[in-house]
């Protein structure tokens, strides 16, 4: 049996929607149907072709975990290939879905006046067979019923989605759709910001009261879910779980999946300390004893009692590519534990680099180009790749416009919209330039900020119009001073913050590098 699917991405789609028969799911699936049958019926008569076991969680309950065997965890790999390729995620869904994390979904909600935190109670074992075998067959995969039987039988044990399955993700995200653009709604009327990571459920907004249809504190000073949000989750046979329902306001530590999200998405200080003291740890008492020590007093961490527990190394290397990932590649303390753990064991981290090398070149190619297409290709390249290299999350892609070298796009940083507009002209740009800016902000819909990026700098006329207007909602940046942010003489997103800042505060849309570094001491 083959480990994967041969099949493209759009083959696999358009033979799911045209399944007729269970042979036709075996097709599918690029395994014999007697093969399917044996794995589905057959076997269950003489050993059981899951492994369960209990995993404790934090509050001292146990999780049960049900590992498939390895022949059908093939099947159900394969599966989740197809099924990955015909669900298309809400805007909202942060778990299981690809380029998406608890980084992006903390990032939803940084900077709001109230956070609402809920749990899903039994969220993988309240899907039982019924609801996996109604939802293929209903809208919009509308298969029939013994196709949709022989999905299900594939997807379920003991008459609900297991943990531990490869398809119980996805069939989870597409059992919830329903109840996410109904809570996506709700959101929207009420002025919140919705999303959903698992069966962690979120919502924030910037009202000075938060909606009472959603949550409100009783006499008692509790939080209790609101009528309309609860009957919502009802109607969806789902249950909240009513020890995990949180109403957090700005003036203390708000978070969302396990991040503070106060000013922007970041690791406990906790954490930060026990990086630094197991790197300690490993420098003063050797990896032995350090290992030794970590096991028998603070390796907590809730693992499958068949898995033996990662190395030491690993865990420490895992621990900084996390902050990494959440504070982001360039960061000064990710840097820094980067350097100490390469002292310690070379082996797990490369030689340094200059991390912005790559688009330092790609910003002189441009400068040296003649051929208006090729600089605006190179253009949208070099925007992507800084945004996405500071861990900037790009909300579209940038697409060059015909006839003109403009790359329209936008992102979102610290939970805020920006709409992008870039210009490389011999000629300032003009006020009606950043007048097409201010339109598309208004069209927008939504608190948005424009950034734009002209490489030669605006006319007088056209930053003493925009420092006149009362709106306040653009930052600008010209070509020296990004080029001297791809130098790594300041960071890029932090620098965008301070902009920002002196936006809110001053009302001055241009804040240069050489100010910058003025104000922070940096010569």
């Amino acid at each position: 049996m083959s480990l994967t699917l041969t099949a493209s991405n759009d083959q696999l789609k358009r033979r799911f929607f045209a399944l007729r028969t269970p042979e036709d799911v075996a097709d599918l699936l690029e395994i014999d149907y007697s093969q399917l049958k044996y794995h589905l019926y057959i076997i269950k008569r003489f050993k059981t072709t899951y492994t369960t076991f209990p995993i404790s969680k934090k509050s001292g309950s146990y999780r049960e975990i049900s590992a498939p065997a390895t022949a059908l965890k093939i099947i159900q790999r394969k599966l989740n290939q197809v099924l990955q390729q015909v669900y298309q995620p809400k805007p909202s869904v942060h778990g299981f879905t690809l380029e998406r994390s608890i980084v992006t979904n903390a990032e939803e909600h940084t900077k709001r006046r109230y956070i609402l935190n809920i749990d899903l109670k039994d969220f993988f074992p309240s899907i039982n067979f019924g609801r996996v075998r109604g939802l293929f067959m209903a809208v919009p995969y509308n298969l029939n019923a013994s196709v949709a039987t022989v999905l299900a039988q594939i997807c379920c044990f003991r008459n609900e989605l297991p943990q531990g399955a490869p398809t119980s993700p996805v069939v989870s995200n597409m059992i919830c759709a329903k109840m996410d653009s109904q809570l996506q709604k709700s959101a929207k009327q009420h002025r919140c910001f919705y999303t959903r990571y698992a069966d962690d459920i979120t919502f924030s907004t910037h009202l000075r009261t938060f909606p009472a249809a959603l949550a409100k504190f009783n006499s008692a000073g509790e939080v209790g879910v609101g009528n309309e949000l609860k009957r919502i989750i009802d109607e969806n046979g789902f249950k909240i779980n009513p020890d995990k329902v949180r109403l957090q306001t700005k003036y203390r530590r708000q978070e969302v999946t396990g991040l503070t999200t106060n000013e922007f998405p970041n690791v406990k200080r906790k954490y930060v300390r026990q990086i630094r003291a197991m790197l300690h740890a490993w420098r003063k008492f050797g990896l032995k004893d350090a290992e030794k020590e970590f096991l028998n007093k603070y390796d907590k961490k809730h693992r499958s009692p068949y898995k033996a527990p990662p190395s030491f190394r690993q865990v420490v290397k895992g621990k900084i590519e996390f902050l990494g990932m959440v504070r982001g590649k360039d960061d000064p303390i990710y840097l820094r534990f980067c350097d100490q753990l390469r002292k310690l064991a070379p082996d797990l981290v490369g030689e340094p680099v200059n991390p912005t090398a790559h688009l330092l070149e790609i910003y002189d190619q441009l400068a040296s180009l003649k051929n208006s297409q090729r600089r605006g290709y190179l253009l949208q390249e070099l925007m992507t790749a800084t945004l996405k290299f500071y861990g900037i999350r790009v909300r579209k892609s940038f697409v060059r416009n015909q006839g003109a070298e403009q790359i329209d796009g936008a992102f979102i940083l610290d939970g805020g919209y920006y709409i992008v507009e870039c210009r490389w002209r011999k000629k300032l740009a003009n006020i009606r330039e950043l007048d097409g800016l201010y339109g598309q902000i208004t069209r927008s819909g939504r608190q948005t900020i424009g950034f734009f990026l002209s490489i030669n700098g605006w006319t007088k006329k056209a930053l003493r119009t925009l420092k006149q207007n009362p709106e306040k909602c653009i930052i600008l940046m010209d070509g020296n001073d990004f080029r001297r942010s791809l130098t790594g003489e300041v960071n890029f997103k932090d620098f965008i913050r301070q902009k920002i800042e002196k936006l809110n505060f001053d009302g001055e849309p241009y804040y240069s590098v050489p100010q910058y570094l003025k104000d922070h001491g940096i010569t």
